[in-house]
């Protein structure tokens, strides 16, 4: 399960199968125990917004450090709803945080150096976390409703699997809170399109077709291998929780972002 972690006012998930493998240091952040205000607060970690930079680089080092992370170390990189996964090593240290952004499109990270913290950013979005506990590799997806179609997911254990021989048994993997199904409405094209997917989950709430995000890339992930017993589901969702969790749709936009932060131990 994810399991709510809450420390002088700064609260933040932790998923308890990766925990218990004790190889990795990470969280899922919620909204509460930073700097930021306004539409921000409180813990914002986005950059591109009207939020002030010192603001969101004082909201990463709180979080950083509570886990064990140097933020200076973490890498970022540019989100755009594709299904683009980079490969990160120390080398990419810093990036998007300290220095330039060098990735252009990267919906997913992936990394089987220590030491390296990978971030991904959410508001709605699904969070993906992968661990191969014998080979030592971690990753993190962001699964839009285009990169669920694009099935990122599958595609994060196939990358993970050709680049380091990791075994779909091996592979403990996490689907962090998102938007629900219960506020997930679609216009009847995008319905069309999930209804035409093999794994895709489409429910009528009335007039309205609502998507289960969530369902579908649980699917998808057991159709790329992931056992059933690997496999933790938050079913959290960021509408319902939006005094926890930021959410694009409850708020028209106006909020700050989440992040997914995952980073090999030295063992």
């Amino acid at each position: 399960m994810f399991r709510l972690v809450n420390n002088n006012g700064l609260s933040y998930y932790v998923i308890e199968s990766f925990e218990k493998t004790g190889l990795v240091k990470h969280c899922f952040t919620t909204r509460q125990g930073g700097v930021s205000s306004n539409e921000y607060a409180t813990m914002n970690l986005r950059f591109n917004c009207s939020d002030k930079k010192e603001n969101v680089l004082k909201n990463y080092k709180i979080i950083c450090d509570e886990i064990g992370v140097n933020y200076k170390d973490i890498v970022l990189s540019k989100q755009i709803h594709e299904d683009n996964i980079c490969r990160v090593t120390k080398n990419d240290c810093g990036n998007g945080i300290v220095r330039d952004n060098i990735f252009e499109s990267a919906d997913g990270l992936i990394c089987n150096e220590p030491g390296v913290p990978i971030v991904t950013l959410y508001a709605d979005c699904v969070p993906l976390y992968f661990l191969d506990v014998k080979n030592r590799v971690i990753a993190l997806s962001h699964s839009g409703w285009k990169g669920t179609v694009k099935n990122i997911a599958a595609k994060t254990v196939k990358k993970m699997t050709e680049e380091f021989n990791s075994d779909t048994k091996n592979i403990l993997a996490a689907i962090g809170p998102s938007i629900g199904e219960c506020h997930f409405e679609v216009g009847d094209e995008a319905a069309q399109i999930f209804r035409q997917m093999p794994e895709g989950v489409v429910g009528k709430y009335g007039e309205k077709y609502h998507v289960n995000l969530q369902k579908t890339i649980e699917n998808q992930l057991f159709e790329s291998g992931i056992l059933k017993e690997n496999l933790t589901v938050a079913h959290i969702c960021t509408f319902c929780n939006s005094d926890l969790l930021f959410s694009h749709r409850k708020t028209n936009g106006r909020r700050g972002n989440l992040a997914a932060v995952m980073e090999l131990k030295n063992i």
